[in-house]
């Protein structure tokens, strides 16, 4: 009786390890599928992207440039893109705003005769440093970080 009572101790200690071990595998590999299936929140996702070059500026006028933004949307990844409008000032420093309107999400266009931006859906108006100055939209048009690249004259900006 006592070595029927050893195999059954033997037996049920097996089970229990064997099952701690699926469970172990079961879990990590849920953990791994998890961590890639699940977008995690407060993850940045703007990066800094050329869109011009330091040339192509004229001081004080607006110049729509058009950039390229790789865009994840869970499994799917798209290039979207943008318009920005860039400034330069005429002593190497740039300003960058965003070319959404903040009423509706239209795309505005300088309008180099009144020197204004200009919604085309509800009238909205922006003046050349982005503060609205007619119609309905509730702010200003969004600043955006803009740097350049001193070896080459790159223009980049963080979207």
């Amino acid at each position: 009786m006592p070595t029927q009572l050893r195999d059954a101790d033997r037996r049920s200690l097996l089970k229990a390890f064997v099952n701690t071990m699926v469970v172990m595998l079961g879990g990590g590999l849920a953990g791994l599928l998890g961590s890639f299936a699940v977008p995690r929140p407060g993850q940045a996702r703007e990066r800094w992207v050329k869109a011009a070059h330091l040339d192509q500026l004229t001081p004080n006028v607006p110049f729509a440039a058009v950039v390229s933004v790789p865009r994840d949307q869970g499994w799917y990844r798209e290039r979207g893109q943008d318009v920005v409008f860039l400034t330069s000032d005429g002593k190497g420093g740039v300003r960058a705003l965003s070319a959404t309107c903040t009423h509706l999400g239209c795309r505005v266009r300088w309008d180099a005769g009144s020197k204004r931006f200009q919604c085309p859906c509800h009238g909205g108006a922006y003046d050349a440093q982005g503060a609205v100055v007619a119609g309905p939209p509730p702010r200003g048009l969004t600043m955006l970080d803009a740097r350049v690249q001193d070896p080459d004259g790159s223009v980049m900006v963080r979207l």
